[in-house]
């Protein structure tokens, strides 16, 4: 393994990666579009300018308007979960990892299996040769197996864990900030860079290869951190001064960037990633490639109210199945072949994305996954399938109908789920609990969490 990691290093170190991502040689053309995936993180349903013109979000409501809002797009309820979901197309439980378990934590040894494949890894076999991951990872940091470039990725910028400074990249006082395989010291605020790197990868592209870029901001996610430049788009009052918070005295530097109340700040942020956003969608049109790129836009799931996002109208928030916690704003655009200025209300699960892509990209093998292809929901084609979308173990859906706690909602007119119609439709109820009853039974795995991996200098990953 060492040897083989070393090797993957060397070529790195060749192609010149650690000043960035260098264009590699020009290949066979190709219609397959190119892909990006941008994820905001902690993003809630009412922190978007196309659904609150509170926020400032110039470049999502454009990319709202000139592409086609999924208005129903389900996540998991936490980080790591959904990221799961997103990249294998298979529900996290199925890895020992699902909701109920939780995030990565440093202290652990855990990390997605390497067994499973991944976008990248399934577009790798699709003609994909340049497929950069930029942002947060969050998928196992202990062992250098888990790291993005041995699962599929071809270029790597960010941080491995599930958090750090914005402006210092630090985690349990250890910089978390990574080119390749080795850290990285670049200054700066850590949204601004990962929107530049994202544009250095595609100003490097060549048109007739076909490139998969995932953007994985931290963004709006804690630390509330911001720019003094998008606090005062909110009016923030240096007379009024940075709000308090109650672990002040115990986390050092924690009042960098803190606005006058934690909304103003998480909003700001909010700001910053979409001006980072703003210049990915600029860099795409001056390439020429706008018309043959497929963008996805999606939160990786609710905001945490506490820490100054908003999912209103929708109910509770981060951590929960409510709506508020796994529905999530999500745009997609391929101004090819996908309609635009419109909106899909059929549920959309983010485990969907992997079987969807491996249509759209031809991309040989045979992938069991939990997913399914929705190309033809986006194009118009089909109404709404008679399928379930499970969420966990407490929640599922089909059609406007959800079981969540135990409790039935219809959606379509009951969006804040304030009215339990279980009494009301025992037969709905009696069909939505069985069905989440056996997928629980098939899906859910315990896997024993090893708790006992030391942070190394810098975040280092080991050979164990």
């Amino acid at each position: 393994m060492r040897k083989i990691t070393l090797l993957v290093a060397s070529l790195f170190l060749l192609l010149g990666a650690c000043t960035g991502a260098k264009k590699l040689k020009k290949t066979v053309a190709s219609d397959k579009p190119n892909i990006i995936i941008m994820m905001a993180d902690d993003l809630g349903w009412n922190d978007v300018g196309y659904h609150n013109d509170e926020l400032i979000t110039p470049h999502l409501d454009q990319l709202a308007e000139e592409g086609l809002q999924i208005n129903r797009f389900y996540t998991n309820k936490s980080c790591t979960p959904s990221r799961i979901g997103l990249l294998t197309g298979k529900h996290p439980g199925r890895f020992g990892l699902g909701p109920d378990v939780g995030v990565i934590k440093p202290n652990w040894r855990n990390g997605l299996p390497v067994e499973e494949t991944l976008i990248p890894q399934m577009l790798a076999e699709a003609g994909y040769q340049n497929r950069a991951c930029i942002g947060k990872w969050h998928l196992g940091h202990s062992n250098i197996k888990y790291h993005p470039l041995n699962r599929g990725f071809t270029y790597f910028y960010g941080m491995y864990g599930g958090m750090a400074g914005y402006f210092y990249h630090k985690r349990k006082s250890e910089l978390d900030w990574h080119r390749n395989f080795e850290p990285c010291y670049d200054k700066g605020y850590v949204t601004d860079l990962l929107g530049n790197e994202a544009v250095h990868f595609i100003e490097n592209q060549e048109e007739g290869n076909p490139f998969f870029l995932y953007v994985a901001f931290s963004a709006p996610h804690v630390p509330l951190e911001a720019k003094m430049e998008h606090l005062e788009m909110y009016g923030y009052d240096p007379e009024e001064g940075a709000y308090n918070h109650k672990n002040d005295a115990n986390v050092p530097n924690k009042i960098l960037g803190r606005g006058n109340t934690a909304r103003q700040t998480y909003t700001a942020m909010v700001t910053s990633m979409d001006e980072a956003i703003g210049r990915i969608l600029n860099a795409v049109e001056r390439k020429g490639m706008s018309e043959n790129t497929l963008i996805l836009f999606l939160s990786d799931h609710g905001a945490t109210t506490k820490a100054g996002g908003n999912n209103e109208p929708l109910r509770a928030g981060k951590g929960y199945f409510y709506e508020g916690g796994v529905r999530v704003p999500a745009i997609v655009k391929w101004p090819k072949s996908l309609p635009e200025g419109k909106t899909e209300s059929t549920p959309i699960s983010y485990t969907d994305v992997f079987a969807t892509l491996q249509a759209i990209t031809k991309a040989p093998g045979k992938y069991h996954t939990d997913g399914q292809d929705v190309t033809p929901i986006l194009k118009g084609d089909v109404d709404s399938p008679e399928r379930f979308i499970y969420l966990g173990k407490e929640a599922i859906i089909k059609k406007e109908w959800k079981l969540v706690y135990d409790e039935l909602y219809n959606i379509n007119y009951d969006v804040s789920e304030e009215k339990n119609l279980a009494d009301e439709f025992p037969l709905i109820y009696n069909e939505l609990k069985m069905e989440l009853e056996k997928l629980s039974t098939q899906i859910e795995k315990t896997v024993p969490i090893k708790e006992d991996h030391k942070v190394q200098p810098e975040w280092k990953m080991l050979e164990y």
